[in-house]
């Protein structure tokens, strides 16, 4: 594979300030690019996810590729989140813009404003999809994989939420620190109930983990499961429409990371969550 010449930005994503935050290669302005590609460029960079954007845009729409070490995905958020920033910096021309970005699921529209030396954008996520509510025996199951119990669980099931990445919200009220996945075949228990990922949730606290589905990796910040944690908040009652309120990750990595969301509801059912966050650029890169 030919890579000089390729161009690439770090960001962080999320994040109060650099070294901050979920990390986030942003790959741009190279010749044409397998899959396959994409996907040795997303492992030598290592990040937990990776972005490929090619075109310039044009009406301010762009195609863009999304990757994590393993796969493509149809939908990720802090690629979005921190794709908004780079595009405001190499084309932007006022302190507000709006982006249409094209994946491969479908449509997202993003908003970036220029901050000074950063940027803070926001995507829209529309309606979330709920998929599937867990029974008691199946909610110990899952308790029990994720190194939890009983104790820890909030009074309210696990649940299979979707706003483009179906993500299975299983609700504590502690041992958010103790949680990680000791069950080799985990990927086949969220198949079981049509989740993607799992993402432990906090419910007093407002704080969240996921990891990749081997237990590995753990996820700094995700803009693709606070939709989800958005909508089963609301289900639960536990925060309002049109309040901004905000979810934390990242504190057990080191990472410390800020998602901001914003609900809009028609009486009691959601009809578009924002997630929104500051991106701040650590580094351009020439590939030789």
């Amino acid at each position: 594979m030919a890579i000089k010449g390729i161009k690439a930005k770090l960001v962080d994503v999320f994040a109060e300030s650099k070294l901050t935050g979920n990390g986030l290669t942003i790959f741009w302005d190279y010749p044409h690019l397998s899959t396959e590609e994409m996907q040795v460029l997303t492992q030598e960079m290592r990040q937990f996810e990776s972005i490929f954007v090619r075109k310039t845009p044009e009406a301010n729409s762009v195609k863009a590729k999304i990757f994590t070490m393993e796969e493509e995905l149809d939908f990720a958020g802090h690629p979005l989140i921190g794709l908004a920033a780079h595009l405001h910096e190499e084309y932007g021309s006022r302190e507000r813009h709006e982006w249409n970005i094209e994946l491969r699921s479908g449509n997202v529209r993003l908003i970036s404003h220029a901050k000074g030396d950063y940027y803070s954008a926001s995507m829209e996520l529309g309606a979330p999809e709920f998929i599937s509510i867990l029974k008691p025996s199946e909610s110990l199951g899952v308790l029990s994989a994720l190194n939890l119990d009983e104790e820890n669980a909030a009074d309210m099931p696990p649940e299979v939420i979707s706003t483009g990445l179906p993500y299975l919200i299983v609700p504590v009220i502690s041992g958010i620190e103790q949680a990680r996945i000791k069950t080799r075949d985990f990927e086949s228990l969220l198949n079981r109930y049509g989740a993607k990922f799992v993402y432990v949730l906090n419910v007093n606290t407002f704080e969240g983990r996921t990891w990749d589905n081997e237990g590995k990796v753990e996820d700094i910040a995700t803009g693709s499961a606070a939709g989800p944690a958005a909508a089963f908040l609301f289900k639960a009652g536990l925060v309002s429409p049109d309040t901004p309120f905000r979810i934390s990750q990242g504190r057990m990595v080191g990472r410390p990371s800020k998602i901001d969301v914003y609900l809009k509801a028609n009486k009691n059912e959601t009809n578009n969550i924002i997630v929104s966050g500051d991106v701040h650029k650590v580094a351009s890169i020439s590939f030789e």
